[in-house]
């Protein structure tokens, strides 16, 4: 008895774990688009940031420099700015653009563990669909009466695509969130230079 393979026997074949696995790669995707749209539009270099900052610096001219740092938009303007809030107010600029730091980078975070948690999980579950095709397999054997070798190696093939399943979401998923993190790290070290730089000029 020839057997042709199907997606729809592997699906099946997997006990719904591919459907699962395929939500979780629509989520990574989705998690991809909108915070590679989050990043764009928040994170500008330092240099360029600085850049449009330092006639006003020069000037002393803070008021104006608060007012760039709102059009600029960028998580390192956002720190500047808590910066020369915190100078007008007569806090501890230091102090206020690190906890600045800390709340714009949170927000840059926001939503990447979910990426970790799908890396971590996909391939237990491909495994666990992968088992229970296996299951299913070994149950149509029982019941077949002729075919027995063809049924179960149909069976098991099958099964077998919801670990490869797992193992491409899972390999996405982590790629996709060390890329961001790695992006975070740099993002983190501009952040302390411009939080040393700024306090320095502000005469703090």
């Amino acid at each position: 008895m020839n057997q042709e393979f199907s997606l729809g026997g592997a699906v099946w074949g997997g006990g719904g774990a591919i459907a699962l696995l395929v939500i979780m790669s629509i989520v990574v995707f989705a998690v991809l688009w909108e915070r590679w749209n989050y990043f764009k539009a928040h994170f500008k270099g330092r240099e360029e940031v600085m850049a449009g900052l330092d006639p006003f610096l020069n000037r002393r001219n803070y008021q104006e420099c608060m007012e760039a740092c709102d059009r600029n938009g960028s998580f390192l303007a956002q720190i500047v700015r808590a910066g020369l809030k915190a100078r007008a107010d007569k806090m501890d600029i230091p102090q206020s653009m690190e906890r600045e730091a800390k709340i714009q980078l949170l927000k840059l975070e926001h939503r990447l563990p979910l990426l970790a948690t799908i890396g971590s999980i996909a391939p237990f579950i491909g495994l666990f669909g992968t088992v229970l095709g296996i299951i299913h397999s070994f149950r149509d054997l029982a019941q077949a009466n002729a075919g027995g070798a063809a049924v179960v190696s149909q069976g098991i093939a099958e099964a077998l695509v919801a670990t490869a399943t797992g193992l491409f979401v899972a390999i996405t998923a982590v790629f996709i969130y060390n890329w961001f993190q790695a992006k975070l790290n740099a993002m983190a070290q501009e952040a302390e230079i411009v939080i040393s730089e700024i306090s320095e000029r502000l005469g703090n």
